[in-house]
């Protein structure tokens, strides 16, 4: 099959530092047919702008759906993907995610999100119901598959920093429904194309790290800033979704579910109680202001775009470093360069412990496992296991396969 034309599409918003990282690493994607488009306030338009290739529609509406919007607008490509400000692809993703478009039936398709820690997941396979309550599917094995709706009201549900669909389903759609300021857009918008039929691909291989970067709606350590937004797009959803006879139930259940995390909050002392207080009342308030939303549709989007998305080469060397405390500086600046020189690095750096694993892509565009050999990789796996550092890389090397690199083994130059 050739290669599908794919845009990707990245909103950001007051994380400059965060796209940064994340243009380096889609930079790195081994997938040979995508252009990007980064719709970004203006700090954020300045660094897009400072990448090769990159093309920048300035947006200062905080409206997430908005931004979503002007890059579908402007897309070349039969699919779009969609990815965050502060997430990183792995350099399989696009390739994975482009293969599920095989089938012509398929309108979207969306893999695996993991958290911080780059270990553990944080958005999997999973359906939504009318309440924009979310149900995890248990998924087994790697191979992708169709997520299936159930009855009328379980439908599949797409994380938004990692899904792609056919430009056509968006347009046929009217794309994101602009009263979605922030939360819920892509649930929405998935939830939409699959009530009308369109088939939804889960692509368990298709990894990207999401570090839930700070912003007006939330600290770095997560602690909530402000729900008003949260509130008024949960309104919104049931108004378009919910039975009306279920729709007081709905409200209640959200506001008590959002309540309890605010305490949980308060509770461990990252929110002083005024703030808890304030924020339960703007949970009132967003939600009676979302019943009030009208729905204004978005401009029509052009069907076709003229232009074509250039070829790019993929010949970057995968390369992996395997460092020790006594030469770890000279590794890293190493896969600084190897990095800056146009390699996709993985830098493994185990000391002789049982600490958890950490993945994290670092600012200087290379991939750094941490933890200790005899520590837990996987959150499945025991907590402390007897094994050689010899054998721990190789557990890790041939874990990465299909994910990190398409070869059986990454290399080292």
């Amino acid at each position: 099959m050739a290669d599908l034309a794919i845009s990707i599409v990245i909103v950001s918003r007051d994380r400059p530092d965060f796209l940064r990282r994340s243009l380096r690493a889609v930079q790195q994607l081994d997938y040979p047919l995508f252009e990007t488009i980064v719709v970004a306030c203006p700090p954020g338009a300045k660094i897009a702008s400072a990448c090769d290739g990159v093309r920048v529609i300035v947006c200062d509406a905080p409206n997430i759906s908005t931004a979503r919007n002007l890059g579908v607008a402007q897309a070349l490509g039969e699919v779009v993907a969609f990815l965050d400000d502060d997430a990183v692809p792995e350099p399989t993703w696009l390739s994975h995610l482009a293969n599920a478009f095989a089938d012509p039936k398929v309108a979207q398709a969306g893999g695996t999100t993991l958290g911080r820690n780059g270990i553990s997941v944080q958005h999997a396979a999973a359906r939504v119901d009318t309440s924009a309550v979310t149900h995890p599917v248990a998924w087994t094995g790697l191979a992708p598959g169709i997520l299936e709706s159930r009855a009328d009201q379980y439908h599949p549900r797409l994380h938004g920093t990692n899904m792609a669909l056919r430009r056509s389903a968006l347009v046929q759609h009217n794309g994101f429904d602009e009263r979605f300021a922030f939360y819920l857009d892509e649930t929405d918008l998935t939830y939409r194309i699959s009530r009308a039929g369109g088939q939804t691909v889960f692509v368990p291989l298709a990894i990207v790290h999401h570090s839930s970067g700070p912003s007006r709606f939330r600290a770095s350590d997560r602690t909530p800033r402000s729900v008003f937004e949260i509130a008024a797009s949960t309104a919104v959803f049931h108004r378009k979704h919910c039975p009306e006879t279920g729709r007081n139930a709905a409200r209640a259940a959200f506001i008590s579910e959002r309540r309890r995390w605010i305490l949980q909050h308060m509770q461990r002392g990252s929110l002083p109680p005024d703030s808890a207080w304030k924020l339960c009342r703007d949970l009132i308030k967003g939600y009676a202001e979302g019943t009030k939303r009208l729905h204004v549709p978005s401009p029509p989007f052009p069907h076709t775009q003229n232009g074509q998305i250039p070829v790019r080469p993929v010949s970057s060397q995968d390369v992996a470093l395997v460092t020790s405390p006594r030469k770890r500086q000279p590794d890293l600046m190493r896969a600084k360069s190897l990095a800056a020189r146009g390699h996709r690095v993985t830098v493994l750096d185990y000391d002789l412990t049982a600490r958890f694993h950490r993945v994290t892509f670092t600012d200087d565009g290379f991939w750094l496992h941490t933890g200790g050999t005899f520590g837990r990789e996987m959150r499945d796996e025991p907590m402390f296991q007897f094994r050689s550092r010899t054998e721990r890389v190789r557990r890790t090397l041939s874990r990465l396969v299909g994910i990190r690199s398409k070869k059986v083994l990454l290399t080292d130059v």
